[in-house]
């Protein structure tokens, strides 16, 4: 806490200083002014807590000075120190919220009683001022979540419109009258390259910055609104609910900002008008189907609308596999690896040479090829990553490389221990819950085993202490959102898993030698 002492007659500012006992309540600071005018400059530069203010100044007196922190500072606690009984003095102190109204000559015990006053009723105020500001931290944290989570269930058919009417127009600015929709929707996997390596494969990071830089795009003509997907298989969901029939445009133009701002541009699923609210779920399956059905092995055109012809697999595509997933069976079984690699050779051959590739079928195609893995290995673990270039375009040689990569692991067995895999399993655990509250004692009860052991075994594998594996990990999303978002600070520490802002920057500074302020300047320098 800061005061300012307010007189004229300075023995008067000097009896204040010296009877209050000021280190008690730790005070930082004590300004003196000897007029109200005075006082309104020190008030802007210090925001002091407290105000000890006489009534009859030169310039601008009591009353006034009174007036005006009641409009500017209404938190201050102001104690009026007046020679005079008269009610046109004593009324300013009772209107604008004196704490008390002491006569002169001043007694201490008085005085003193009235510092301590007004100390405890600004402490406890503020305690509650902090309070409120940590319940909208939260809230706001929540509220995002709340409507990737709504809006989802709105869309997927599984929400009441009429629920949620009054709170779309209030929150997210939709008209109350809406007669058409029209969805996009966007699917990370394409983007692997240049975007999700920027987040570090964070998806739901990178989905919540996305959906920031989306709605920046609709926010001026208030068309719609951008939410995080909590349905498999998509991202990212755009819901049009105005001006319909400029939806393709408004899809461009996020794309373009995207490549503007990232350097790479994402497949977009975009359903045709649809009445609003009842062909929400329509046109949700529609986006889905403009997505899920486009040509892999198409180059040009990031904006795939739905078709009638889309439902259902041409004859195009009724390619059959069976030959080569019997190789690929009979390859694996008999361990030659060449002729696991000459198996997969042909089959990129195969799928180059396709006029037409759907993700949808080429999904349905990794899914029979790890079953048969999976068959051959059942203690292996089967996965396939990304198969995009840097553009984020499907690339036959990006998955031949990779289906190559994961035999030769499957053909010489797999020799991690079980501390190792125990180890892998923490460390993909924290870095999908880096957010939480994370104790060593949590870790310890979510992996059934003792605290001595979790960290001796991580420090063993890694040769690093798992708390400081986590706060490395943190600060490493922090600086992510850093460059990237302009999110306050707050916001940043609360992503990240810190709840207090000042120590989140003592950690974040320990550990880069920057305050999080000068690492965000830094990188908007370069």
């Amino acid at each position: 806490m800061k005061v300012l002492i307010v007189d004229d007659e300075k023995h008067v500012r000097e009896a204040i200083r010296y009877f209050v006992p000021w280190e008690k309540h730790h005070i930082a600071g004590i300004y003196e002014a000897t007029n109200g005018q005075e006082a309104m400059r020190i008030m802007q530069e210090q925001q002091p807590a407290v105000v000890f203010t006489d009534m009859r100044m030169p310039l601008v007196d009591g009353a006034e000075l009174l007036e005006w922190l009641h409009s500017h500072y209404p938190h201050t606690k102001t104690i009026v120190i007046s020679g005079y009984q008269d009610f046109n003095y004593v009324k300013p102190a009772i209107v604008y919220g004196g704490t008390d109204y002491l006569l002169k000559p001043l007694n201490s015990k008085q005085l003193i009683a009235a510092a301590e006053h007004a100390f405890q009723l600004w402490l406890e105020e503020e305690e509650e001022r902090r309070q409120a500001h940590r319940r909208n931290m939260q809230l706001n944290v929540l509220r995002p979540l709340y409507w990737d989570k709504a809006l989802s269930d709105l869309v997927a058919g599984q929400a009441s419109f009429q629920e949620l009417k009054n709170s779309l127009s209030e929150e997210l600015g939709m008209p109350l009258f809406v007669s058409e929709c029209r969805i996009a929707v966007i699917s990370l996997q394409g983007a692997d390259c240049r975007l999700l390596q920027r987040f570090h494969g964070d998806v739901a990071l990178t989905s919540f910055v996305l959906a920031n830089v989306c709605n920046e795009v609709l926010a001026p003509k208030h068309s719609g609104f951008a939410f995080r997907s909590w349905q498999a298989g998509v991202d990212l969901v755009l819901l049009f609910w105005t001006a319909v029939m400029e939806a393709e445009e408004e899809v461009h133009s996020i794309n373009e900002s995207i490549r503007q701002t990232y350097g790479v541009q994402l497949d977009i699923g975009l359903s045709p008008p649809g009445i609003f609210p009842e062909g929400l779920h329509t046109a949700f399956r529609q986006a889905r189907q403009g997505l899920n059905e486009r040509n892999l092995l198409q180059r040009e055109g990031r904006i795939h609308l739905y078709r009638e012809h889309q439902a259902g697999s041409g004859p195009v595509e009724s390619y059959a596999f069976e030959e080569q997933l019997d190789k690929l069976r009979i390859a694996v079984l008999s361990g030659d690896l060449d002729k696991m690699e000459q198996t997969v050779e042909e089959w990129s051959a195969q799928l180059a040479a396709l006029p037409l590739l759907t993700e949808s079928r080429f999904l349905r195609l990794q899914e029979e090829i790890a079953a048969v893995l999976r068959r051959l290995h059942p203690n292996e673990e089967i996965s396939f990553g990304y198969c995009y270039d840097g553009e984020g375009l499907f690339s036959v040689l990006n998955w031949r490389d990779q289906l190559k990569e994961l035999l030769q692991r499957l053909s010489k067995g797999n020799t991690q221990t079980p501390d190792g895999r125990l180890v892998e399993e923490i460390r993909q655990y924290l870095a999908r819950n880096y957010a939480r509250d994370m104790t060593l004692q949590h870790i310890a009860e979510r992996f059934f085993i003792s605290r001595e052991n979790v960290s001796r075994k991580f420090k063993q594998i890694t040769g690093e202490n798992l708390s400081d594996y986590l706060t490395d990990l943190r600060v490493d999303k922090a600086k992510t959102l850093l460059r990237n978002t302009n999110l306050r600070l707050s916001q940043v520490s609360e992503l990240v898993g810190y709840e207090d802002e000042k120590y989140f920057s003592r950690v974040f500074k320990k550990s880069t030698g920057q305050t999080p302020r000068e690492y965000r300047k830094q990188g908007e320098s370069l």
